[in-house]
């Protein structure tokens, strides 16, 4: 495995959340559907998906877009889209905005990356949204894991048993979420841009497959 320095302060780019997908992609992490347009719009769009649709400021400047007012959730029609989009953009102030269709999962997890300067590339599964902050359930390996590496990540990971069928509950799609990180893993060894760091979260789990519908990367 070639090992990537951690880069110094100030010298990694980050990408915005489409840019980031375009990274992440063709890796094999699946994303939601995703169209970006001007956030001065004065006429609802024309959108490939229906309603109700997630709207979310676009610039590689904001990290946590829920934190600054970026988001706005189950927008059901064209005024509310047109509304929305302004909120966002007073909130933000970017110039572009990101929709998504409206996508619900049985349970969010993070799936992450990133080069330690001590140990080299790491992977890290955890519980996601605000839980991966919260609550610290994660597992960790050097990267890049194949799949039964990941599926003994998932095994370490807590919140992840009521996602397993847990007392009959439906149960999420698991071995997607491996391949999801075995996918992320891999750019540890992909030739093209040093990537320092990269996140999803969440990655929504579903009863069939996984969908990102947020993400980050920072090249080195």
């Amino acid at each position: 495995i070639e090992v990537r320095e951690r880069p110094q302060a100030g010298s990694a780019q980050m990408l915005d959340e489409l840019q980031a997908y375009a990274q992440l992609g063709p890796l094999g992490v699946p994303h939601a559907v995703s169209v970006a347009f001007d956030s001065n719009m004065t006429k609802e769009p024309n959108l490939p998906f229906a309603y109700p649709v997630v709207v979310k400021a676009l610039s590689a400047a904001i990290a946590h877009k829920s934190d600054v007012g970026g988001v706005v959730l189950n927008v059901k029609d064209g005024d509310e889209l047109l509304a929305a989009v302004a909120q966002v953009r007073t909130a933000t102030k970017a110039d572009r905005v990101l929709v998504q269709p409206m996508v619900k999962g049985l349970g969010e997890m993070l799936i992450g990356y990133r080069v330690d300067a001590d140990v080299g590339p790491l992977v890290m599964l955890a519980a996601g949204g605000i839980l991966a902050e919260i609550h610290r359930d994660r597992s960790l390996r050097l990267a890049p894991v194949d799949f039964d590496e990941a599926k003994a990540m998932i095994g370490e990971v807590a919140s992840l048993k009521a996602l397993a069928g847990y007392r009959s509950r439906q149960a999420g799609d698991l071995d997607a979420v491996a391949r999801a990180l075995v996918a992320l893993s891999q750019l540890a060894v992909t030739d093209g841009p040093a990537v320092a760091e990269a996140e999803v979260n969440p990655l929504l789990v579903l009863p069939k497959g996984v969908v990102a519908v947020d993400a980050l990367v920072r090249l080195a």
